[in-house]
């Protein structure tokens, strides 16, 4: 069934006048021509001519896949898991993020899903990563962070979420 299937996708695109070989363990080819004939040079014309169209689609196939199936983004938060609250002699702190498929006009959207520690966003939102103020209450938050690519060519965005939890106290 194999070898069928790949003869046949041979002969599609023309490569009929090459050697195959096969053998009990797999499929072999080998580059040496098979008919070494006076009418190669006539046939040379008729055959460029009738692989351009399988060489054109396969570019086109190529080329079109990459550019209509946009990459959806993916992160990763990295950061403290515990921190001080300011009463108790802490400071901010930064989460990063690790964006993997980001593009030229990449949007940042951070946010708190949770926040029971009065924590704060200490930098303006829309970068890559953040500084908080942890607040002045013992509890927990949880940030997350949206990645939103722009529009591709059909006007469709791609978009991911990460989130991390934080917890704050007088440690």
């Amino acid at each position: 069934m194999k070898n069928s299937t790949l003869l046949n996708f041979l002969g599609c695109l023309h490569i009929r006048d090459y050697n195959l070989l096969v053998e009990e363990n797999g499929f072999k080819m080998d580059f040496s021509r098979a008919h070494r004939s006076q009418e190669l040079t006539s046939s040379i014309d008729s055959e460029k001519k009738s692989k351009l169209p399988s060489y054109l689609l396969l570019v086109l196939l190529f080329l079109f896949t990459n550019f209509l199936f946009a990459q959806q983004p993916a992160c990763n938060l990295n950061g403290v898991l515990e921190a001080k609250r300011l009463r108790d002699g802490g400071s901010n702190f930064t989460i990063n993020s690790e964006v993997l498929r980001s593009v030229p006009g990449t949007i940042y959207r951070w946010e708190f899903k949770s926040n029971t520690s009065a924590a704060s966003f200490a930098t303006q939102n829309g970068q890559p990563n953040m500084t908080i103020n942890p607040g002045n209450k013992n509890g927990n938050f949880n940030v997350k962070l949206t990645v939103i690519n722009p529009p591709d060519s059909r006007g469709a965005s791609k978009t991911c979420s990460c989130t991390k939890s934080v917890s704050i106290g007088n440690l």
